[in-house]
């Protein structure tokens, strides 16, 4: 049935070229605008008036636990639009003890990104500033560094997908072995995309879809990674919604991929069922 809905598809289409389109990244818009005013370490009421009218939940803040606030982060370096970044982001840790605040920039200088890295990412995730479950922190943090190496680029991969921090040791290594192994994609380009925030069924339905369309073509085992290939970027295939991805990319409607998708997933599951009644035959023999 998949193969047949393909061999019509190609049929009464022609791939179109591929368009480029923004990869969609880094600081949100309003605090960016305004950053060229708060430049300094100091904290005016205007600085205060700016941040409440991004996040209206500040204004029940007095001003001496702005200031209390304000000084914390300044006193570990972050400047005063690093700080409006983050309580705009994170209002609860405007009201949170100093030493709480320590604590977790503390924790998370642990991880050895360099302090104007470190500052990058808890400005622009200040959520990550309510971490409690260190110890999974710490674990996510050498399977990033068991698969990509040095502590940049664990920075690097945290900014582009800080919900790796959520995600178990073994989901994490099953979505870097398919991008790596199957579609060898080489680290660097990992690095550069949100793949990873994607699920392991979403990275191999987008994979299997352009390959079937012909749209992708995996690099040989021992090809020259420098070389180009006519394959989209990673980027391009994951960093997008649905629609984007089947418009733009693949050049079929939404509903299409819609329509592989579901088919694809019944297929996934009567292979996985084919397997799961092979292992139970095999263990049933192995017990005679």
């Amino acid at each position: 049935m998949l193969q047949t809905y393909f061999t019509k598809l190609l049929k009464c289409r022609q791939i179109a070229r591929v368009q480029n389109f923004p990869n969609l990244r880094y600081m949100h818009a309003a605090a960016t605008e305004n950053s060229s005013k708060f430049d300094s370490f100091s904290l005016e009421q205007t600085h205060i008036d700016e941040a409440i009218k991004l996040s209206p939940i500040l204004s029940s803040a007095p001003i001496e636990i702005w200031r209390r606030s304000h000084e914390t982060f300044v006193n570990h370096g972050i400047n005063t639009t690093g700080f409006l970044r983050i309580v705009t982001g994170n209002p609860s840790v405007l009201t949170r003890s100093p030493q709480k605040i320590i604590e977790s920039i503390e924790r998370w200088r642990g991880c050895q990104f360099g302090e104007k890295l470190l500052h990058l990412l808890i400005t622009k995730y200040p959520e990550l500033l309510n971490v409690n479950d260190w110890s999974q922190i710490a674990v996510t943090v050498a399977v990033l560094k068991e698969l990509f190496g040095n502590s940049k680029n664990i920075w690097k991969i945290l900014m582009n997908s800080p919900d790796l921090l959520h995600q178990n040791a073994e989901t994490i290594r099953q979505k870097f072995d398919y991008i790596k192994d199957i579609m060898r994609i080489e680290i660097p380009e990992i690095i550069k995309s949100q793949a990873l925030s994607q699920t392991y069924a979403e990275i191999k339905c987008r994979h299997i879809f352009l390959v079937r369309l012909g749209l992708f073509i995996p690099r040989p085992p021992k090809a020259d990674p420098n070389i180009p290939t006519k394959n989209h970027r990673l980027y391009k295939i994951m960093d997008t919604s649905e629609k984007t991805f089947a418009t733009k990319i693949c050049h079929v409607t939404l509903v299409e991929y819609e329509t592989f998708k579901e088919l694809f997933a019944r297929e996934q599951k009567r292979k996985q069922n084919a397997d799961d009644e092979e292992e139970n035959e095999l263990n049933l023999y192995k017990k005679k």
